[in-house]
């Protein structure tokens, strides 16, 4: 399994339309690829700036999402005027609990 990590910070305003890119463009996309596994996404406070980190997981190659993450990428720095940060990963340990708790929406 890996995981492709994208870290960025955006003032609190640009958020909403960042989530919305996700919501409607990035993850309908991903869904179409048999080997996506799901994706997490966090956000820190930092004064008046938000950090936020996107964790999508793959079982198998990334290749075939890469110019999807090219394009939010590309969004990121549109909306936010900053780049994202980007690192691929091996999973060497995953652990979710069944059921929907801790899910929002």
């Amino acid at each position: 399994m890996k995981g492709r990590t994208m870290n960025f910070f955006i003032e609190r305003e640009a958020l909403p339309e960042v989530l919305r890119v996700i919501d409607e463009d990035v993850l309908p996309r991903y869904r179409e690829f048999p080997h996506f596994v799901g994706v997490v996404v966090l956000q820190s406070v930092r004064g008046s700036r938000i950090e936020v980190a996107g964790i999508s997981l793959w079982d198998g190659d990334l290749e075939d999402s890469e110019e999807i993450a090219a394009e939010l990428r590309r969004e990121i720095q549109r909306v936010a005027g900053t780049g994202a940060a980007r690192t691929e990963y091996e999973v060497i340990r995953l652990e979710l609990r069944d059921g929907d708790r801790g899910q929002s929406g």
